[in-house]
Parts: C-alpha cells; structure tokens; sequence
C-alpha cells in the first residue's frame, strides 16, 4: 500500500520512530485540535475545540447541536476527511462523541470517538 500522507508526531511515544501516516495521521491531527481548548494556542485563537466549554451546560438538544456544531467545524477545515455522522452523548460531567469519518483519498471509512471529562466536579 502506497503511503499518502506523512507526518511527525511525539504523543503516546516514548522514543522514535516519531512518524505517522495516513489515517494514523488525520487522527492525530483532528485529535489535536479536539483536545484542546478553543483560544488556548497562542497565536492561534481559533485554533481547538469549544466542547470543553459546555461541559457545565445543561444536558438538552441545544448543548448537543452546539457539540455537532463544533465537530463539523473541525471536521470541515481538513480537506482529507469527509464526516458521514455524528452521535453524541451527555452525562453529568461527561461529553462523548462517536464520530463516523470517510478518508477521501484513502477510500475507507472509521469512527474517532471523543470523550470530554470534567474531573473538577466530585
């Protein structure tokens, strides 16, 4: 199989080799970006997720459109994936997501699930 994609990555890692391709590859990339909160890089604040941010909101449908709402942002500004659905789940202090993803030029489908945990709350 030819490789498509190529790139660099050090998390889960403990040594080399540091490479990662293809869908590895747009995982960690989307991962990234999910995991970390929307204004906390700096010089770019539109860089991250707003999905930390309602973790304390009231659990009903507009908490979750927001949640798909933002996902698709994310999702929309890679050029390499298209996002076939969404299904998310709200708990007390938890936001989970099972995100369906097509890899366009990779011709194959996978889910990214995510799960945002508030562990502030006791």
């Amino acid at each position: 199989m030819v490789t498509i994609f190529k790139g660099f990555n050090t998390v889960d890692k403990i040594r080399a080799p540091y490479t990662l391709t293809d869908s590895d590859l747009i995982k960690r990339d989307l991962l990234n970006e999910f995991y970390t909160r929307k204004g906390e890089r700096v010089m770019r604040p539109n860089f991250g997720s707003i999905i930390w941010d309602l973790l304390m909101n009231p659990q009903d449908e507009f908490t979750e459109q927001e949640v798909r709402d933002d996902i698709e942002r994310i999702v929309g500004k890679h050029s390499r994936i298209e996002l076939v659905s969404v299904t998310v789940y709200t708990s007390d202090k938890t936001i989970r997501a099972d995100v369906t993803l097509n890899y366009v030029l990779l011709s194959s489908t996978d889910v990214l699930y995510l799960e945002f945990v508030n562990e502030e709350i006791q």
